[in-house]
């Protein structure tokens, strides 16, 4: 007989905004790339909305400095999208990994525009890269929905994670708890403290999945309800009901 189980999220990983890494770089030409060792500020910026007359942050120089956003872009409806960049100097945005807008040179602030995208409602990867060469820089992520509505993207359509693993705590030593969606995507064994770290950088989208307990031999005790948008930086507290 499966027992009952609560199953309580004391922490999502899912926050809004995107995964901002802050570089400076040096040389004539900008790079196509940024190198790891010249990484000066990790942040979550909320909206992709700036405009700098000095430094970004206080770790970051005001000028020869590029970024890197990362996440995911929630899509309310399906139809035809159009996203545009206002960029002072040179950016780069993918949408589901494809290149949508190319603007990188040094320039005046410019605004351009994509082609209009058939899209899906629904999560798509973003990756917006950025360079600045002298002091003073723009660069704003902006879209027009299906329904005319145009602007800045706001925070509540930009999503990226908190962390790699999800963290479940509460369990018996020797415990296993796997992660299931359609498949097995991870799994974890309580450690003395009963805490477990179950891996899952390599998921790139939120899911909708479930939780198996398994105790130390083996045996299936406990099956969660499905669960929204479990994502990295996942807390649980699980233990069974009293």
């Amino acid at each position: 007989m499966v027992e009952e189980w609560i199953f309580v999220r004391v922490k999502q990983g899912l926050t809004h905004g995107l995964l901002g890494k802050y570089y400076s770089w040096e040389n004539e030409k900008p790079p196509e790339t940024f190198d790891e060792n010249k990484l000066k500020l990790v942040r979550i910026d909320p909206e992709i909305n700036f405009v700098w007359w000095d430094k970004p942050a206080e770790e970051v120089p005001h000028e020869y400095f590029g970024v890197e956003w990362s996440g995911l872009i929630y899509t309310p409806v399906e139809g035809p999208y159009r996203f545009y960049l206002v960029s002072d100097d040179g950016s780069k945005l993918w949408m589901d990994d494809e290149l949508i807008i190319d603007a990188w040179k040094d320039q005046a602030p410019t605004v351009y525009h994509s082609d209009l995208l058939e899209m899906s409602a629904g999560y798509h990867r973003i990756l917006l890269k950025f360079y600045n060469r002298h002091t003073f820089a723009v660069i704003q992520l902006g879209w027009i929905r299906p329904d005319g509505i145009s602007g800045i993207v706001p925070s509540d359509n930009l999503v990226c994670k908190t962390g790699d693993h999800i963290e479940i705590e509460g369990l018996k030593e020797g415990f296993k708890v796997e992660v299931w969606s359609g498949r097995k995507v991870g799994e974890g064994v309580a450690d003395e403290k009963g805490k477990i770290l179950i891996d899952v950088k390599d998921l790139n989208m939120p899911m909708d999945a479930y939780l198996k307990i398994y105790d130390e031999n083996g045996k299936l005790l406990s099956e969660s309800p499905v669960i929204r948008d479990l994502w990295g930086g996942d807390k649980f507290h699980i233990a069974r009901r009293t």
